[in-house]
């Protein structure tokens, strides 16, 4: 008998650390037909040291993204309001203007907690619409720019590239 045991325990990570070196961004498709994509988020240096993800599912002629932050800087005033935008091109060379602004939700939650906004720190999730398809963001650059709120001084904190 010995370790046999051990076998099943070790294929399972061997084909977990596969998955996780398949790259950052990857396309799903949902039960429903709809297409993911993640897309990961850079921390600016108004926000060094964290980290985010934006989650982008179609549906139809529209995408919704939703963000999952590590947190946001501690200068940020509570309740915390975070502004998310799409703009074209990249990160490293956007358009002055926003192609899209998902600003219907500002108020960022605690992980877990939608709706909640109360005074926290760590984890916060923000969910918009943008009024495009995923596959049309795609056909070209676009970028995803998270910035804090007027009252924290309009400060990009994160920013990712939608890849096609």
């Amino acid at each position: 008998m010995g370790k046999t045991w051990l076998m099943p325990g070790v294929a399972l990570i061997a084909a977990l650390a596969g998955c996780a070196g398949m790259g950052a961004e990857r396309d799903m498709q949902g039960a429903a037909g709809s297409e993911i994509l993640r897309v990961p988020l850079t921390a600016t240096r108004y926000n060094a040291g964290r980290i985010g993800s934006a989650t982008l599912v179609s549906h139809g002629g529209e995408t919704t993204v939703t963000l999952q932050l590590s947190s946001v800087p501690s200068y940020a005033s509570r309740p915390i309001h975070l502004y998310t935008y799409i703009h074209g091109g990249r990160c490293e060379a956007m358009s002055e203007r926003p192609a899209y602004s998902l600003t219907d939700h500002v108020l960022a939650s605690p992980l877990g907690r939608q709706g909640a906004i109360a005074a926290f720190r760590g984890p916060v999730t923000l969910s918009n619409v943008a009024p495009v398809s995923l596959q049309k963001l795609r056909e070209t650059p676009h970028a995803i720019n998270v910035l804090t709120g007027p009252a924290d001084g309009d400060r990009s904190i994160f920013c990712g590239n939608i890849v096609g």
